[in-house]
């Protein structure tokens, strides 16, 4: 799945990931990680973005989710160590956006934003 999306240049992560944040704040999001040792594994399943971002000092992709309303009152973050590599999807206003992030022992993480209904 993840060799279908393209490459999103390192020196573009930020602000690619900044401005999925000012879009998608309080969509819904899924997080689903692959890991070839473990299995596939649901960290998160439709619960509100409140942001994504990559910490180029500490080498560090987060995802938190939570934090918005009184039903999901904490933050919840997602943490990967050592990206390797961002893969992005080119979107239609009818589908959902996804993501994949791959760490550097080729675990991989998808990450889907689902739109709200217009």
């Amino acid at each position: 799945m993840a060799q279908e999306r393209p490459e999103v240049p390192r020196d573009e992560w930020r602000p690619f990931l900044d401005d999925l944040t000012r879009q998608y704040e309080g969509s819904d999001v899924t997080i689903e990680v692959l890991d070839p040792s473990s299995g596939d594994l649901y960290q998160a399943e439709k619960l509100p973005l409140a942001y994504i971002e990559y910490d180029d000092k500490d080498d560090i992709f987060s995802v938190g989710v939570g934090g918005r309303d009184p039903r999901y009152p904490v933050v919840l973050r997602h943490g990967i160590e050592h990206p390797r590599k961002i893969l992005a999807d080119t979107v239609s206003a009818e589908t959902p956006r996804v993501f994949d992030v791959v760490d550097g022992e080729g675990t991989e993480t998808i990450i889907t934003i689902h739109r709200h209904a217009a």
